[in-house]
């Protein structure tokens, strides 16, 4: 395991190295500071929900209720806000509003039996619509400069956005890799009926999984509300696209028991980089949506490729 793991992550830096190679040969001042810097700050937002949908897909579970989650969570703290509440129990309250959409999600697959497919689908879309009843389908924006400081300002040259990005992977990959959930997560995801026989209530943990997915989705819909200075009800649909795809193309195993967050996290700055350099090339967002949809694919299908592969040398000796 860690063997394929350390070859992933050799592969996966292997891909970003060649792309910025590529991106910096057309694109002039590619390469600049603050450009390098701006591709960090637009996928701090895709990082931290990868954090929470990297522990989902190693359970063999499936989180499609990210993009309304953010959107409806930066809703709820974008109007407690505009009505002159404190930004400290805003930024709470939306927080708090992901964390329960995550562990509906949770009690949904675990106690009910409900596909994890149909679960968040329609979760999300609730969320969503939530977000444009509660602000009428219109945006709001114009917060406090101490809040805009969170997705604006910087600190010792930068964003930051890109510190609290930094605190969501570090702090997933400490759970994951020291804690003794973090081991049952793993063991969940690679064998759920030997973990059932140890005890061990998989339920729970499932529970857990999708609850943390949920904050971290609603985290990250804060901080975009004050990357931007605005909050919009739809805001959050690119980003379920993206933070799949940056779980994808890290390395994280759609077959479960496999995957590790800081590679969903180098996954999330390949998805940053492309998108800026297609962004700065003057691509369309519609065709740059047909581009990473793409890139999905590709790596999914050499993945199972490659274990379907790997089964049958494995029976042969």
């Amino acid at each position: 395991m860690e063997f394929i793991i350390k070859k992933k992550s050799i592969l996966l830096v292997g891909i970003a190295a060649i792309a910025l190679l590529i991106a910096g040969s057309f694109i002039p001042y590619f390469y600049s500071a603050n450009n390098l810097l701006n591709i960090i700050r637009q996928s701090s937002v895709v990082a931290i929900c990868a954090v929470g949908v990297t522990m989902v897909i190693i359970v063999l579970g499936i989180d499609l209720s990210v993009g309304g989650i953010i959107s409806f969570s930066a809703m709820v703290c974008g109007t407690l806000m505009k009505s002159g509440t404190n930004i400290f129990i805003c930024i709470l309250a939306g927080a708090a509003v992901g964390l329960a959409f995550g562990l509906f999600n949770g009690v949904m697959v675990a106690k009910l039996g409900v596909p994890p497919f149909i679960t968040t689908l329609v979760v999300g879309q609730v969320a969503a619509g939530l977000a444009l009843v509660l602000s009428n389908g219109g945006s709001i924006g114009g917060f406090p400069e101490s809040y805009v400081f969170l997705g604006n300002g910087s600190f010792l040259g930068m964003p930051v956005s890109n510190y609290i990005m930094f605190v969501f992977v570090a702090l997933g990959s400490l759970f994951m890799a020291k804690t003794k959930m973090g081991n049952r997560i793993y063991a969940l995801g690679g064998n759920e009926m030997v973990v059932k026989q140890e005890g061990i209530n998989t339920k729970k943990i499932k529970i857990i999984v999708y609850g943390i997915s949920g904050l971290c989705a609603a985290c990250g819909g804060i901080l975009l509300s004050a990357q931007l200075d605005t909050v919009h009800p739809i805001q959050g649909e690119p980003y379920l696209l993206d933070t799949n795809a940056a779980c994808v193309i890290g390395g994280v195993s759609l077959m479960g028991g496999e995957g590790k967050i800081y590679l969903a996290f180098v996954g999330a700055m390949v998805i940053g980089l492309v998108r800026n350099a297609l962004n700065m090339l003057g691509m369309h967002p519609f065709y740059q949506n047909v581009i990473i949809g793409a890139i999905i694919i590709i790596v999914v299908a050499v993945s199972v490729w490659n274990k379907n592969k790997n089964i049958k040398e494995s029976k042969t000796f």
